[in-house]
């Protein structure tokens, strides 16, 4: 009982200090955007929208594991069953749209060497498109299992944990290609073929400045890599459940599996949601502006004058 309610706990306090951040940040970011309609701040948006919206299903549902612990589990009825099921879905939903926002963010990265003269990659207009196709690309690949006649998705009432059941192999490993191995390969790609471009080209065929924006790209681009390849280490313990379970599926739900499934994913979601504003330089520049210009808010009134706000830099 008592790993248990440590297991939640430690989930509940993650995702909800991420939600915290993470709302906290969309704020800043959807007032500087207001003013300036920067693509890179755009995609960044899209990153923590997947980060907020992951840490609120997260921190929701442990709520409610949570008192579950303390008072009991009652028995769900199919409207509550199916609402439960739906928002284990979402979870997985949110997670994948986290790590292909990032290869959004590369892609645009891209194309801004590569194609510079192309304008539709430098549209605003096309990057929302794109971003709207990420959310509905993630929720119709991870559909099938959520579908599927043979009930994929179920209750397991040990953890009061609705999702993907362990014993389910091969619904795991595709949901798992979809949310950790596809991204990784479209990030390998891109850096690849960006390699590439660069070293091909010379001090004739490219300007100064331009070689300098590219060896910029090129560096956010391996910063992007290295973040993705981080984030998929809280997925290493599903994949040991996963194969322990294959190997004898009578432990599904065992060593406290379901509880640990989407505790480390928090934890990381809560790191990142930091980490992004310090190794972004304009994240970071954003969050600096917006304190400063916060903290020249209290200013000394002399009687009798009228004490008028600064103007926001953005």
């Amino acid at each position: 009982m008592l790993p248990s309610v440590a297991f939640t706990l430690v989930t509940m306090i993650s995702s909800g200090l991420a939600l915290l951040i993470t709302f906290m940040m969309l704020i800043m970011m959807f007032v500087y955007l207001r003013s300036n309609r920067d693509i890179a701040f755009l995609l960044m948006i899209n990153t923590y929208i997947a980060m907020f919206v992951f840490s609120f299903l997260v921190f929701y549902v442990n709520i409610y594991v949570f008192k579950s612990d303390l008072y009991g589990f009652s028995d769900l009825d199919t409207s509550h069953l199916n609402t439960c099921l739906l928002q284990g879905f979402l979870i997985y939903v949110a997670f994948a749209c986290c790590y292909m926002s990032f290869v959004l963010q590369a892609f645009y990265r891209f194309t801004r060497v590569v194609y510079p003269k192309q304008r539709i990659f430098q549209s605003f207009l096309f990057y929302i498109v794109c971003i709207l196709l990420q959310w509905i690309m993630c929720s119709t690949l991870l559909l099938p299992p959520y579908l599927w006649p043979t009930p994929i998705y179920g209750l397991y009432k040990n953890d009061y944990y609705c999702g993907m059941l362990y014993r389910y192999i091969g619904a795991l490993t595709y949901s798992g290609a979809v949310m950790y191995i596809s991204p990784v390969i479209f990030l390998t790609l891109i850096y690849a073929r960006l390699m590439l471009f660069i070293r091909h080209q010379t001090s004739n065929s490219l300007h100064i400045q331009q070689m300098r924006r590219a060896q910029r790209d090129f560096t956010v681009i391996r910063r992007i890599i290295f973040i993705v390849n981080t984030l998929t280490l809280p997925g290493i313990p599903n994949c040991t459940f996963t194969l322990m379970t294959s190997i004898d599926p009578s432990i599904s739900g065992f060593y406290y599996m379901y509880r640990i499934q989407w505790l480390l994913p928090a934890v990381g979601v809560f790191i990142f949601s930091i980490a992004l504003v310090i190794i972004t330089p304009q994240l970071k520049s954003c969050f600096l502006d917006t304190m400063h210009y916060n903290h020249n808010q209290v200013l000394p009134v002399e009687p009798g004058t009228t004490n008028q706000l600064g103007q926001s830099r953005f």
